[in-house]
């Protein structure tokens, strides 16, 4: 009689490891693609959201550049920067010139004027602009 070789492992078994052998090399293999899609995904929402702040700064620039064809911006800039004036206008120019500052130490106990105010030698800032304004004292 002839003796029968039994396998270590039944058929069931066998078949259970192979499957598990398979689904594994099967979820390495698309793991790969499930996590480049994922990645392909963000970076489509990041450039959707790209393209929308790219759009709304490119119709703020198309309503800038009609404000700056109108006449009403040309004539504000040619006044504001360039200083121009239509015919029969003149342009005021104001200069201010700024008062010598005493030292602290010597005009401080001297002066009898309030913390914040301003004088020059001969009185009070209002009386300058009095003098300027009206031409006398």
């Amino acid at each position: 009689m002839k003796k029968e070789t039994r396998l270590p492992i039944s058929p069931s078994d066998m078949m259970a490891v192979v499957a598990s052998t398979a689904l594994f090399i099967f979820a390495l293999a698309f793991s790969g693609k499930l996590l480049e899609g994922y990645r392909l995904r963000q970076h489509d929402a990041m450039l959707s959201a790209e393209i929308h702040a790219l759009q709304e700064q490119k119709h703020a620039l198309e309503a800038r550049l009609e404000e700056v064809k109108t006449p009403a911006y040309i004539e504000r800039v040619a006044r504001e920067q360039y200083h121009w004036v239509k015919a029969g206008e003149s342009l005021v120019v104001t200069v201010f010139h700024e008062l010598p500052v005493a030292p602290a130490a010597a005009g401080a106990g001297s002066s009898g004027s309030t913390p914040g105010t301003v004088q020059n030698q001969t009185g009070p800032y209002w009386a300058a602009w009095w003098e300027l304004l009206v031409g006398r004292e």
